[in-house]
């Protein structure tokens, strides 16, 4: 899911802007080795403001890009693999305990060390009493944290939680009055850049954190611009007032990928696109409604006509890339082959239609992201191939801020889109998310009500499973189930693209860089150095 609503601009309008901020924050340049003058801030474009630079009230795409950045945490994904960062290393005795050992020469950006206490206190504060915390359903497990994290249940997955977790510093966070991280404050960083502005009508802009243990990041400084329109988007990129942004939309790639400065980059799709049943709500509490609705997506049509082969059918929701670390591939397909499969068939879904309590058809309102237009191209699809059976779906596109406050808060929500992006690489991640009943409530990601005690029992199972065999039969019997049940219709897996300027190169994008400390992916092109041994 991503960050805040973003209103939508003139183009011309927008790049007279950008360029005005361009020229506000490029006065330092380094010298290639063939003397050519380079900038040395890194201009980036996401889709709209985050509501705060702080994941406890705000978790979504726009805001994990600055994060990932800005903070630093006790493990960073590397290539999808995990490794130390303000944790040099971390050890197992027990199935309830994990104990890191941290580094001894991390400090904040205003100079005062990392602890012990700044660590628990940036994991406690997402899971105590009241918390409406955006990332808590990553914690569930946690009971305690020092250096050693004791775990209330045993947990496998645990090893990537911490991924999840900025390290802030407590000081900084309680003395903020309730504003930490929101627009105009500038909070502590411990990450390889630090705040300077954060407007949520103007942009974002980091610089480098001297103070950061780490590796230097090639850019000085780093300048978010929140860019919506694509045709914007486009014209920046072509006129080198943006460098780059993450996460473009599959419908819009020949606009991009035609640009003679910009270089388009595809990664392996982990993200999700589909049609989300409230359970709870006439008629998708009748399974033939949901059969009906199933049938009539046009799956292989699309994903090749519409979104140009930038995503795959998709018969369950977890892709096969998140198997990686658990089976062969071969065994996943097998298994995947095997899954109940709603292929297009507008005869099958009349005969459902026919045999619910819905016969006669019904309307419904759907609402998308004004960030998202594909997944309103997708809406448009299905309204047509419904009409026939009676089924009016009524589009409407809606800012993305309020898009994503409809679905966290649960309310009024009866047929759903949604986008939903991986946070790591194993397969209970969105299956947990999803189907766990315990997820049913306000803040998380079962909007579905989904219900069903057999897959709470074996999503619980294969939590404690410490077998990776064990883990994953259990998980192949929870998607099992719930193809059968269909409390969504996934409609495709998308395969994430970028685009960034020639001026730079990025190495081995993947479906999760923004989850990495993308900073470091980045350097000068193949034909440009930075001078650092003259």
């Amino acid at each position: 899911m991503t960050g805040a609503a973003a209103s939508r601009r003139h183009p011309c309008g927008f790049v007279l802007l950008a360029m005005l901020l361009a020229c506000a924050l490029a006065p330092e340049h380094a010298v290639a080795r063939d003397g050519t003058m380079l900038p040395t801030t890194l201009r980036w474009a996401i889709s709209g403001p985050p509501r705060a630079l702080d994941v406890y009230r705000d978790a979504s795409l726009n805001a994990l890009v600055v994060l990932n950045v800005l903070y630093d945490r006790l493990v960073v994904l590397d290539d999808l693999k995990l490794r130390p960062s303000l944790a040099t290393g971390w050890r197992q005795p027990d199935p309830l305990t994990y104990v890191y050992s941290l580094r001894g020469d991390a400090v904040f950006s205003d100079g005062r060390p990392v602890t012990a206490a700044d660590v628990a206190f940036s994991f406690m504060r997402h899971i105590g009493a009241g918390s409406t915390s955006q990332i808590a359903a990553h914690l569930k497990t946690l009971r305690l944290v020092e250096v050693t994290v004791h775990l209330k249940t045993p947990d496998a997955t645990w090893i990537y939680d911490p991924l999840f977790v900025p390290v802030v510093e407590q000081q900084d966070v309680q003395g903020s009055g309730g504003r930490y991280g929101a627009p105009q404050e500038v909070p502590v960083s411990s990450g390889p850049y630090q705040l300077v502005r954060f407007d949520a009508e103007h942009g974002i802009e980091l610089v480098r954190n001297e103070r950061y243990w780490g590796e230097r990041g090639v850019p000085d400084r780093v300048a978010f611009s929140y860019v919506a329109d694509p045709g914007s988007l486009a014209l920046s990129l072509r006129g080198g007032v943006m460098d780059g942004t993450f996460n473009l939309s599959p419908t819009f790639m020949p606009l991009f990928c035609t640009l003679r400065a910009v270089q388009c980059l595809h990664g392996a799709g982990l993200a999700l696109v589909s049609l989300v049943f409230n359970l709870e709500k006439w008629p998708y509490n009748d399974i033939h409604v949901r059969r009906a609705i199933a049938y009539s997506w046009p799956a292989a049509d699309f994903t090749q006509k519409v979104i140009h082969g930038a995503g795959r059918p998709a018969n369950t929701a977890v892709a096969p890339g998140f198997w990686s670390n658990l089976l062969p591939a071969a065994t996943v397909a097998a298994d995947y082959a095997r899954l109940p499969t709603f292929s297009f068939n507008p005869q099958r879904a009349r005969q459902e239609l026919a045999a619910s309590s819905a016969a006669r058809g019904f309307a419904e309102t759907v609402s998308f992201p004004d960030v998202y237009p594909v997944l309103g191209e997708a809406l448009q699809v299905l309204a047509e191939n419904l009409a026939p059976l009676g089924i009016t779906l009524n589009i409407r596109e809606i800012p993305y801020q309020r898009w994503v406050g409809r679905l966290a808060g649960r309310s009024g929500l009866g047929l759903e889109i949604a986008h939903w992006n991986a946070d790591y690489p194993d397969p209970s991640e969105l299956a947990v998310s999803f189907y766990a009943g315990s997820h049913a409530v306000a803040g998380q990601f079962n909007i579905s009500n989904y219900h069903n005690a057999l897959v709470d029992r074996l999503l619980d199972t294969q939590a404690a499973a410490s077998d990776p065999a064990e883990r994953a039969s259990l998980l192949m019997q929870v998607l099992q189930i719930v193809a059968n049940d269909i409390p969504n219709v996934n409609l495709y897996w998308e395969d994430p693209a970028m685009a960034l300027s020639n001026t730079y190169r990025y190495h081995n994008f993947n479906g999760l860089s923004t989850m990495e400390q993308w900073i470091y992916r980045i350097d000068l092109g193949a034909s440009l150095h930075k001078d650092t041994n003259p």
